[in-house]
């Protein structure tokens, strides 16, 4: 028996694409993490959850906390993710060396319905700097942090 599969090639490349901008940055590049493991107050929770909530996006709540150095230099194979801040009105550039904190939350009404789906927000001095709408699955999506209206289902 031989099974055979219909690709759709631009699909798959942008998936790939996004994945390993993702693997780039937060796995294997230059932008290192570390775990915080200091517990995050109610009120600085409270207040992304506000900061989600304005675009439209429930959460589930905080599902971890982590210290993230941004590369001296946004080579080019930074790109595609700083494309994808700039889809939500970020630009990391001013933060080039500096080290934020990425808050992860879980996300609960994608509209897809699809679950394990992350919104992460990067946090510098208490500001808002940067942040996405990720899926953690393997071979999911990675959006602007932009308003739940504006994504598809």
């Amino acid at each position: 028996m031989i099974l055979t599969a219909k690709v759709n090639w631009k699909s798959l490349s942008a998936v790939l694409s996004l994945a390993a901008a993702f693997v780039l940055c937060f796995v294997g590049g230059q932008m290192e993490t570390q775990a915080v493991s200091a517990a995050v107050p109610d009120d600085v929770q409270q207040s992304h959850r506000d900061c989600l909530a304005a675009l439209g996006w429930e959460t589930e709540g905080l599902v971890s906390t982590d210290r993230v150095a941004l590369p001296e230099e946004f080579t080019p194979e930074y790109e595609e993710y700083l494309s994808v801040q700039a889809d939500g009105g970020f630009d990391l550039l001013p933060y080039a060396g500096l080290t934020v904190t990425r808050y992860i939350y879980a996300v609960s009404n994608y509209p897809s319905g699809e679950e394990g789906v992350l919104a992460d927000l990067l946090v510098l001095d208490g500001a808002v700097v940067g942040g996405e709408i990720r899926s953690s699955a393997l071979d999911g999506f990675m959006i602007g942090l932009v308003p739940r209206a504006q994504v598809g289902s």
